[in-house]
């Protein structure tokens, strides 16, 4: 059933967990399949993806080991968390930039990058008490902007 999936795709992403060797291990076994389930004269864009990257802690594949199997079996390669969104959306913009021959600019590459990470603050329940809303006479409005 996975051929059907295969059949005429433009791309195709071998996603592992870094945390989980076994998981690297199996790559060898998808590559070979979906060499074997594609038309050997259109073959789709191919890219290895580590997920995980947040948990670097745990990491149990090494970079080195994730960089020699993308040049070996000459594959895209990309270090992502799916959990904190880490190059999520540059991981996908390459490569649908390499599939429709398009060369992404620097800049292009760096504002798709940029991750907001904010520190969860705790406020003491004096603090978390709203001021009282003023009362306002003008009417109401009906319609919302943001901008």
């Amino acid at each position: 059933m996975l051929d059907k999936y295969l059949f005429g795709a433009h791309g195709v992403l071998l996603v592992y967990d870094i945390t989980n060797h076994q998981s690297f291990e199996n790559l060898e076994d998808w590559l070979t399949y979906v060499r074997k389930s594609t038309d050997q004269e259109k073959i789709p864009l191919m890219a290895l993806v580590a997920n995980k990257e947040d948990l670097e802690h745990l990491r149990a594949v090494k970079r080195e080991k994730h960089d020699r199997f993308a040049k070996d079996n000459n594959l895209a390669s990309f270090h992502v968390s799916a959990k904190t969104g880490d190059t999520i959306h540059l991981c996908f913009q390459k490569i649908a930039a390499d599939i429709l021959g398009i060369r992404l600019s620097r800049q292009d590459q760096e504002n798709e990058m940029r991750v907001v990470k904010a520190e969860i603050v705790q406020y003491t329940e004096q603090q978390n008490q709203l001021p009282p809303k003023p009362v306002s006479s003008a009417p109401k409005s009906k319609m919302c902007s943001l901008m």
